[in-house]
């Protein structure tokens, strides 16, 4: 090969800027004449990602994890709790029907939501730690000293009724 000097290619920049008449459809001939990529190849791979796919779905619901039982103490607590708040409700109700004080009624349904908030945290650590026993006995405390307290206040409601109706009986 003979070394040239790529300047004097440039020299007759006239030839390189005329194209011949048919430069545009020799362009199309060969552009039509050259073989075709393969389609079968872009078949093959939309074929292969079906069959992963489909492998996919199945595989997931065949080996699907059923859902999560929840460990028997934490539907025996669902239990309790269930029981108390029914009787803590008509305990209340059974507090409000008795009562005739409404600032005894609010002070007391203040002290009950506040419990009740403490309860609301108490269970969200039992969320995060179900097996701790300190928690668990910690929500049912809780519990119990709603019901305790709502049972107390009754009895003494109960108590200063009857000294009522004892002092009206003597006058």
């Amino acid at each position: 090969m003979m070394k040239q000097d790529i300047r004097d290619l440039f020299t007759n920049e006239e030839d390189l800027k005329t194209l011949p008449d048919d430069h545009r459809a020799e362009f199309l001939e060969k552009l039509k004449s050259q073989p075709k990529k393969n389609s079968n190849y872009i078949i093959w791979i939309r074929v292969a990602a079906t069959v992963i796919i489909a492998l996919a779905i199945g595989y997931s619901q065949f080996y699907k994890q059923p859902n999560e039982v929840e460990p028997p103490v934490i539907s025996q607590i669902k239990a309790v709790e269930d029981q108390y708040l029914k009787d803590i409700e008509k305990e209340w109700q059974s507090f409000v029907a008795v009562a005739n004080d409404e600032a005894l009624v609010a002070r007391f349904k203040k002290r009950l939501n506040e419990l009740d908030a403490d309860y609301q945290e108490i269970a969200a650590q039992f969320q995060n730690d179900a097996n701790n026993i300190e928690i668990i006995e910690a929500l049912v405390d809780n519990l119990q000293t709603r019901l305790q307290i709502l049972q107390d206040i009754q009895e003494h409601i109960n108590i200063l009724n009857q000294k009522k109706e004892q002092n009206e009986i003597t006058i």
